[in-house]
């Protein structure tokens, strides 16, 4: 039977040879074990703690590496990494007992026991070195400084120095760095009351924030998905941010509504409980295994006024239905890497100018899905103009039948820029980066 770091390693093995989302990948290898929820805590700790700091530890272990000697992305890498994270991240593991362990678990791999005196000899150099690391000098090289101190790709960190400057970078990285803060949101279809709700989180969570005060922070780490409040669809896992996505379209009950990027379902659902069921949502999206996701997701919570569509959402199979359209498109994602660190090494600079190709083509199609006096959103959760303001500045362009509207008074002002269009920022808020914008037919 596999051990927790032979279960992390399997996970890093297993994300490195097919880059995705690790909580997917994590929970198909853990799906068929029996673990204790310490040890699955410890798990994903360990697998997004190396994520988020790859970098940095691949540059430490490579300190103590001879000149003549490259270490691959291998296993022996990988084993390296998990042992520097728990030496130089996570006081609760004693030094000795993280070198230990690392040369264990390389002597138990058949691929990395020939390397496990090598392991033992970098973890140790690390212990006796890891308070006097120099890292890059940020005079001769500041982009290549930001990059491996706070483990983000050179190309990310370069656009936002020239985007942001030093101070709001530097802001950016050190929030994605930091463990994500985890709300549950309350539902408002289930007859369970909100004071009954507050009572049975009150130990867990702190009091209601957000849209509607629908979002209540957990206190502390702990996984949701053994709440049994989460079982019953009595709430769903979702960040603040996407709440005041899903307010800027300003819903009214028996509004007809359609999401033309739904999966998984989590601004969808907040949509279908605004416009109650003398409305509608239609929900799409082309992935067939994406909208059983989304009919799980609608099942679990209750919620009888969506309608899950199979279909290519650059050529959905409506034209002037609705009264409002939620585009919340596909991005580059640059600004949920708290929430996603994988994000940093599946993601290149092409990626942005694929991703504000398809949304052009989204939002083209959106614009023939309303009538007269119809509200179109637009939004992603990236910090790039490509993907943002620049789209809206050609949309308009195109469709002149349309205009900017002001978000509705249910937005806070203080996510509200000059030009009117919802930006929420890691930098400004310690929040997930969400920008956003509605457009209105005239």
């Amino acid at each position: 039977m596999m051990n927790t770091r032979q279960l992390v390693l399997k996970i890093l093995s297993d994300f490195d040879d097919r880059p995705g989302d690790p909580d997917r990948i994590a929970e198909k290898v853990l799906s068929r074990k029996r673990i204790e929820q310490r040890d699955r805590r410890f798990i994903f700790e360990i697998v997004y703690g190396v994520l988020r700091n790859r970098i940095y530890l691949d540059y430490v272990i490579d300190r103590f590496l001879s000149t003549d000697r490259e270490l691959k992305l291998d296993n022996v890498r990988r084993i390296l990494q998990l042992g520097a994270y728990q030496i130089l991240f996570l006081d609760r593991v004693p030094d000795h007992a993280a070198v230990n362990e690392s040369v264990n678990l390389a002597k138990k791999d058949r691929g990395a026991a020939p390397a496990a005196g090598l392991v033992n000899a970098i973890l140790r150099n690390v212990i006796k070195n890891k308070h006097s690391i120099v890292l890059p000098d940020p005079k001769a090289d500041l982009s290549g400084r930001l990059s491996v101190e706070f483990s983000h790709p050179k190309w990310m960190v370069e656009r936002w120095l020239a985007r942001y400057g030093l101070g709001n970078t530097k802001k950016i990285l050190m929030f994605n760095n930091e463990r994500p803060d985890i709300y549950l949101r309350r539902s408002r279809t289930h007859i369970f009351s909100r004071q009954q709700f507050d009572n049975d989180v009150r130990t867990l969570c702190e009091p209601g924030c957000g849209y509607f005060n629908l979002y209540y922070k957990m206190k502390k780490s702990f996984d949701p998905q053994s709440l049994r409040i989460l079982q019953d669809g009595f709430c769903t896992v979702q960040a603040p941010s996407s709440g005041w996505v899903v307010a800027l379209l300003g819903l009214s009950s028996g509004d007809r509504v359609a999401d033309l990027c739904a999966a998984p379902g989590g601004k969808t659902t907040l949509m279908a409980e605004a416009v109650g069921e003398p409305g509608a949502v239609f929900a799409g999206d082309r992935s067939r295994w994406k909208i059983g996701l989304l009919a799980g997701t609608i099942e679990k919570l209750g919620i009888k006024n969506i309608y899950p569509v199979i279909c290519d959402s650059v050529r959905p199979p409506f034209r002037g239905l609705f009264d409002k359209v939620l585009v919340d498109a596909p991005c580059s994602g640059t600004g949920v890497l708290q929430r996603h660190p994988d994000g940093r090494f599946v993601r290149t600079a092409s990626d942005i100018e694929n991703a504000a190709y398809l949304q052009k083509k989204l939002l083209d199609s959106a614009a023939n899905m309303v009538g007269s006096g119809g509200v179109i959103v637009y939004s992603t959760c990236s910090l790039e103009p490509e993907e943002n303001e620049d789209q809206v500045a050609r949309f308009l362009s195109d469709h002149p039948e349309f205009e900017l509207d002001a978000p509705p008074d249910a937005v806070p002002a203080m996510f509200v820029d000059s030009k009117n269009c919802l930006r929420i920022t890691p930098f400004q808020h310690a929040m997930d980066g969400m920008f956003g914008v509605r457009f209105k037919k005239g």
